[in-house]
Order: structure tokens, then sequence, then C-alpha cells
């Protein structure tokens, strides 16, 4: 396999997250409370700590484990994840609804 696999997964792995951080920090700073802003965008920073602990974790077990679960876990994971934020949705913008958009 060509390592250029390698280099276009960190080039889409960065873009994701130079879209994702900027508005993701911006929406925390202006739905949050001023008292509680920076605690929040805080807690923004560890929710990304605790993903990169987590994907270490997952890659200490990939060795161990076969091929297809290991990827099974990944997709399970990412598409449980959208489901909650797609549920959490409603929530969101009832308790953002006055924040300026």
């Amino acid at each position: 396999m060509s390592p250029w696999w390698i280099v276009a997964a960190y080039v889409v792995q960065v873009v994701g997250e130079m879209c994702l951080s900027p508005v993701g920090l911006s929406y925390v700073t202006k739905v949050a409370p001023v008292r509680w802003a920076s605690l929040l965008m805080a807690t923004w920073f560890l929710a990304t700590a605790l993903g990169n602990k987590l994907a270490g974790t997952l890659a200490e077990l990939a060795p161990s484990m076969p091929s297809a679960p290991f990827f099974l876990i990944t997709v399970a994971t990412s598409f449980g994840g959208a489901l909650l934020l797609l549920l959490l949705v409603p929530a969101i913008r009832r308790m953002t609804a006055g924040a300026a958009h």
C-alpha cells in the first residue's frame, strides 16, 4: 500500500480539525454565560483530550484484535455519537434560542 494514504488521512484530519475547532469555540463563547465562558472553553479542550486518549487506548488494542471488530468499534462509536447529537438538536436549539445566530 502506498504511504500517500497516510498523508491523505492526516490532511483530511487536519482540515476537519481546522474547520471544526474555530466554529465550536465560537459557538461555546456565543452561548455560554459570560462568567462560565472560559470554563466551558476548557471543557471543549478537555473533550478533545479525552477523545485523543480514547483513540490511543483503542490503538493499543489493535494488535490483539482481529481487524473486523476493531474497525466495527470505530464505526459504531462514530454512528452512536452522530445519533446522540442528532437526538440532542431540538434540546440544544431550545437552550440556545436567545443567542444570536
